[in-house]
């Protein structure tokens, strides 16, 4: 084996992800799955082999490339997608006759959920996969029936008698051969699943959504309320198994995105995890940042951290950049460190997060993002890097960027609105502490002024001229 590859393993990483095995030629030999790219790619390289086949494979391996993913679920998903594209050589192929695993829902008001191997001929059940993971794919299942509780026997509930089964008792099972669901309710666990399996989430919310609307819109407030309820797994869903679209993670499975920005940046590992920050204020008041994480280039919202910025002189990102950092690195030690930071800015906000870096003695790549030109700026190049329009790696340092800035935007206004002290009145002519209260009891938030006309103002007592500059002033505070 040569340096380069033996390099390559070494900075590989415990991380969920799929992996494409070449030849000697390039073509791609085998697609595996592993929930730690780092153990199950060196396996084939170091160690005993486990059967002829994979030593035979070994042999044959003369260079690799690995897809990071955002959950062993999407793993488990591109690697069958990988397969059928490529039909590589040393994967069972589907054409020798040997029977994968699929995911079966079956037909009728109550579908059940089940691990099979064949597909039923004139069956009108819905089924996905074929899948290589058995065992996974049997975890995934009873892991989803946890927020989805569908049956997962074969009983012919239309038919049957039978009492509750201790499925029901665990939660696991909503009760349907007992009607202890409707069919409406039950219909929506059944799509839940399946927008699991077709990575259909933003689709399902939006569906769910309208539904809610619909339902408060009839003042049905029991239908609405079990609606809520849905919405709320869905979120735990997508937390647990962050899944993107098949037709999403397949284009980001063929550009393999993380790993092209190892290069463009000149980076030893591949960035799975990616924090973006980014500062918001207007003249110096209500300091805030954000914090975004991205995982196997997939937004991950349990790791989004919000800051209140002590600093609040005037206007002073590279303080305030400072502090968020500071903060960071030091109250939260718990937290993974991160492959590589981004910093919404030009090189002078570069040169300011490289400072604290150095000064917590943390060696961790970190880079800043432009908005304007889209200039990439890193402490190893003197220039910045600037990539094309179309080019993945860009496009996915924008997503970093615009989310961080959208997030730290997002509770900046919300302290405005939530914290407004009317401070803005100050030095009005005509506007004094009594005036000054009125206006407080009147307009208890900012989006209120902004909303009002001089006429609602002029009802509390406030002369016209006054009533025009707080209105500007309202409206230029609001942003």
């Amino acid at each position: 084996m040569n340096q380069v590859l033996k390099k390559r393993l070494k900075n590989l990483k415990d991380i969920p992800g799929v992996y494409l095995m070449k030849d000697q030629q390039g073509e791609i030999i085998y697609v595996g799955k592993a929930s730690s790219l780092k153990s199950r790619v060196s396996s084939y390289f170091y160690g005993k082999k486990a059967d002829s086949k994979t030593f035979i494979l070994s042999l044959n391996i003369k260079d690799f490339e690995v897809i990071p993913v955002a959950s062993e679920a999407e793993a488990l998903i591109l690697e069958n997608q990988l397969i059928k594209k490529y039909q590589p050589k040393y994967n069972v192929d589907l054409k020798d006759g040997k029977s994968y695993p699929l995911v079966k829902l079956s037909a009728g008001d109550y579908p059940s959920i089940s691990v099979v191997r064949e597909i039923e001929r004139d069956d009108k059940s819905v089924y996905y996969g074929p899948f290589t993971d058995a065992k996974l794919l049997r975890e995934i299942v009873r892991f989803i029936r946890i927020y989805y509780p569908i049956r997962n026997c074969n009983k012919d509930i239309e038919k049957s008698s039978s009492k509750v089964c201790t499925q029901y008792h665990i939660k696991k099972c909503s009760g349907p051969c007992e009607r202890k669901i409707s069919k409406d309710e039950y219909s929506w666990l059944i799509l839940g699943i399946k927008a699991f399996f077709e990575g259909d989430y933003k689709n399902f919310e939006n569906l769910l959504k309208k539904w809610l609307d619909d339902a408060v819109g009839r003042l049905d407030f029991e239908e609405a309320n079990e609606i809520k309820k849905r919405l709320f797994l869905l979120d735990r869903m997508k937390s647990k198994f962050p899944l993107r679209s098949e037709k999403e993670l397949l284009s980001y499975g063929e550009t393999n995105v993380l790993e092209k920005l190892t290069k463009t940046l000149n980076l030893k590992k591949i960035p799975y995890i990616i924090e973006g920050f980014d500062v918001s204020n207007i003249t110096g008041t209500f300091a805030t940042a954000a914090k975004v994480v991205f995982k196997g280039g997939f937004s991950d919202k349990s790791g989004y951290r919000k800051y209140k910025l002590c600093f609040n002189k005037n206007i002073d990102d590279y303080r305030m950049i400072e502090e968020v950092l500071e903060r960071r690195f030091l109250s939260e030690k718990d937290i993974q460190v991160p492959d590589l930071i981004l910093i919404d800015g030009g090189k002078g906000h570069l040169n300011v997060a490289t400072q604290v870096l150095r000064k917590l003695k943390l060696e961790i790549p970190i880079i800043s993002l432009a908005e304007e030109n889209e200039n990439i700026y890193t402490q190893l190049n003197k220039e910045p890097i600037i990539l094309p329009d179309d080019s993945p790696e860009r496009h996915l340092l924008e997503r970093v960027r615009n989310e961080a800035h959208r997030f730290a935007l997002s509770y900046h206004r919300r302290l405005r609105v939530k914290n407004v002290k009317v401070f803005f009145l100050d030095d009005i002519s005509g506007i004094g502490e009594t005036r000054k209260e009125r206006i407080k009891q009147a307009f208890p938030d900012i989006t209120s002024l902004v909303k009002t006309d001089l006429d609602k103002l002029k009802e509390i007592g406030i002369p016209s001229i006054a009533a025009e500059e707080i209105i500007r002033r309202a409206k230029k505070f609001w942003g």
